[in-house]
């Protein structure tokens, strides 16, 4: 066998155990839910919390263009006037608010814990 081929299995083998991981990993946390059902609440309960705050971020997330973004698709030779690109730019216009959300969400979690900390 050459070095190809040996590449070949490698990577094979490697997306396998990738394949593998991934089901071992949703298998027992599957597992470990139906064991304790107030987990599963608590689970649901925080993705309707993220559903909600993209759906609010997609909702505010504009769908027309400005000129210079207009421009910049018409250079790499898109057209703004589609459907596609108009979903799309809500798409990752709610997604940046969602990230944003979060993020602050984030550091004011820190902030209050450390102050929480620091006043005990």
């Amino acid at each position: 066998m050459d070095q190809e081929q040996w590449i070949d299995i490698g990577l094979y083998a490697a997306y396998i155990l990738i394949g593998v991981a991934i089901v071992a990993a949703i298998v027992m946390n599957l597992i470990n839910a139906f064991g304790n059902p107030k987990s599963l609440i608590k689970g649901g309960i925080g993705a309707l919390v993220l559903v909600a705050i993209f759906f609010i971020g997609y909702s505010m997330a504009p769908a027309e263009f400005g000129a210079s973004t207009a421009s910049v698709m018409e250079a790499a030779k898109m057209d703004p006037t589609s459907e596609s690109a108009v979903t799309t730019y809500k798409l990752v216009g709610g997604a940046m608010t969602t990230t944003l959300v979060l993020v602050t969400i984030a550091v004011v979690g820190l902030i209050y814990s450390s102050i929480a900390r620091i006043v005990r």
